[in-house]
């Protein structure tokens, strides 16, 4: 027969450990809510910012429809502006780009709005 104190110490133990995974569970609904309440106040920002369409490494050729275009803005940043449905391309126009981002991660997504000039005509 097992003494009293041997059993003590492992219902101890086993109470111990059924402790800690009832706080890392508290913990881990916590860090749960927190995020969710913090995603709620996520603020999308919209802006359209102006650049100039730059050629691409494929050179397509000019009013072929492409499905993204490479943009240096007015501030000196590259982007890659995507479009839905596929736009003509026209290297050295001035383009419309709506500038998306959020405020919780700090991502910004770019995507084509419209051409600033009128298409050139054809030679």
């Amino acid at each position: 027969m097992r003494r009293y104190s041997e059993i003590l110490s492992k219902l101890l133990v086993r109470e111990q450990l059924l402790l800690g995974w009832k706080l890392g569970f508290f913990i881990l609904c916590g860090a749960l809510l927190f995020g969710s309440i913090q995603l709620i106040e996520v603020n999308f920002r919209s802006t359209d910012v102006s650049g100039t369409v730059m050629p691409l490494a494929g050179n397509p050729s000019p009013s072929e429809p492409v499905s993204y275009l490479i943009v240096k803005l007015d501030s000196g940043e590259t982007v890659r502006a995507g479009s839905t449905p596929p736009v003509d391309y026209r290297p050295g126009q001035r383009a419309l780009v709506r500038q998306t981002s959020a405020n919780f991660f700090g991502y910004k997504k770019h995507e084509f709005a419209r051409y600033l000039d009128k298409a050139k005509p054809a030679p």
